[in-house]
């Protein structure tokens, strides 16, 4: 049936279910905007009777979905302003409930903030293709040798910035400096091809479990870019 025009928002602490923050909302325009909203709001669902939406503290703080909502009314979204202290939790409400074309214009919002390890993790997470090759390119070519123990978890991003390091070879110095860069990174590719083989054990080991061969596929190519830099 067709939503009804209002419903109320609360934020649960997952921790012991106390309502933390509560505040009306148009589900028309909730609806409008996000296909979650909308199969949330849609007849036979507990929401649609209650007109009540819980929203867990793990997706964001009150402050940022009232910076989300505002995103979404008419009224109001050509007036908000993206910046630092507010684009991180605009960008994880519009992935939580599929808000793409507000994703869209994040994507190309953050690419007038300065580029980092963690903007590329961003980025990668929530499929920011613009914003996700420029971080790439950023950190591949950054002389101040980024920390990127942080993408142990993340070894296709790892793959994609040893690529773009190849890339920037012009002559033989800085060749020479962009390999010993690249060797550098030896115990952290290490580290994540000892964790992919850990976890293919792991499948072989369950009941059911099998090794996928694009798992099999990443873990030699991870071994062999190992072994090229030893």
């Amino acid at each position: 049936g067709r939503p009804q025009k209002h419903a109320e928002i609360v934020r649960r602490d997952p921790a012991n279910e106390r309502e933390a923050h509560e505040r009306s909302v148009s589900s028309v325009v909730l609806c409008m905007a996000s296909p979650v909203f909308k199969a949330m709001l849609s007849a036979g669902m507990e929401e649609s009777r209650s007109r009540r939406i819980k929203v867990s503290r793990d997706i964001g703080t009150a402050r940022q979905f009232d910076d989300f909502y505002s995103c979404l009314l008419p009224a109001t979204a050509w007036t908000v302003s993206i910046h630092q202290e507010n684009v991180d939790g605009i960008l994880a409400f519009s992935d939580y409930y599929q808000v793409i074309l507000l994703k869209l214009e994040f994507d190309r919002a953050l690419c007038h903030f300065p580029p980092s390890v963690d903007r590329l993790v961003q980025a990668h997470k929530y499929g920011l293709s613009d914003q996700y090759k420029r971080c790439v390119a950023a950190v591949a070519s950054d002389a101040g040798k980024p920390d990127l123990s942080v993408l142990k978890g993340h070894p296709s991003v790892l793959f994609d910035i040893l690529k773009q390091m190849q890339n920037h070879f012009s002559d033989a110095d800085e060749e020479k400096n962009k390999l010993d860069d690249i060797k550098a990174l030896r115990p952290t590719l290490v580290e994540v091809r000892d964790r992919m083989r850990s976890r293919s054990g792991d499948r072989r080991r369950s009941r059911c479990g099998r090794s996928r061969s694009g798992d099999r596929k990443a873990y030699k190519a991870m071994d062999s870019v190992c072994s090229a830099l030893r």
